[in-house]
């Protein structure tokens, strides 16, 4: 299942900080969450970026989020492997090229390259794939990274002959829900013409009459689960 797949079953988009938005797009050993669920950070400002501009990435991400109806009992970790994230990237002046990074990935508004990497451990997690409104699971399995260097995770020897447990013995994941606020039609104070579908469409009973629509906030749970990965030993030394 990919990222956009999830934001759409989820039925919420999370708008997340561009420089690590950038730091998961512009690193092929990151599958879409890899995300395979929206990287969780604060809301930023978008700035328009001139040509030449190089940009500091912070690629060592911790936090992810997932769909609300996955079950956290069924997050498991899975490996732990060594990457390259980027870590600084340029805006690039070129305009085909551009073109020819939208056009590999459509939901990319950056046009920026990758000008230096850095090493990083991933830890690699994966969980049944979200409930559905009729309460069953989407089939198999999907799964999520989070970045941490090197010199944090202490490891004997190469890391890809470690056993799963040896290499999940370092971290320590949590869950949690947050609250969020929700904008919805205030129908106390709303006005909504009465009609009927026709051929799929929407058709007023009286052709005059106009909507008057109120909005309000109210706090919901939000659709998404916050899954924090932290290392054991820093756990410890709090």
């Amino acid at each position: 299942m990919t990222t956009t797949k999830i934001a759409l079953f989820a039925g919420a988009a999370v708008i997340v900080a561009g420089g690590l938005v950038l730091a998961i797009r512009t690193n092929p050993s990151t599958s879409t969450s890899d995300a395979h669920g929206a990287i969780a950070a604060p809301v930023a400002v978008a700035t328009v970026k001139q040509a030449g501009q190089v940009d500091q990435i912070n690629p060592f991400i911790h936090v992810v989020s997932i769909p609300a109806t996955v079950d956290p009992s069924t997050i498991r970790f899975e490996k732990l492997s060594m990457v390259e994230l980027a870590s600084k990237t340029k805006t690039t002046a070129d305009t085909q090229d551009c073109k020819d990074r939208q056009f590999r990935d459509p939901d990319s508004s950056n046009c920026q390259a990758v000008v230096e990497r850095v090493k990083a451990l991933a830890a690699t997690y994966s969980y049944s794939g979200p409930a559905l409104s009729s309460g069953e699971a989407t089939p198999g399995r999907d799964t999520f990274s989070v970045y941490f260097r090197p010199e944090e995770v202490s490891v004997d020897g190469p890391v890809q002959k470690l056993k799963r447990d040896q290499a999940a013995s370092n971290f320590v994941m949590s869950t949690y829900r947050a609250m969020v606020d929700q904008k919805v039609i205030d129908k106390e104070h709303s006005h909504l013409c009465d009609g009927n579908y026709v051929d799929g469409s929407w058709v007023r009973k009286d052709s005059k009459c106009q909507d008057q629509v109120q909005y309000t906030s109210q706090t919901v749970p939000s659709p998404y689960l916050t899954v924090q990965v932290d290392l054991r030993q820093s756990i410890a030394t709090r």
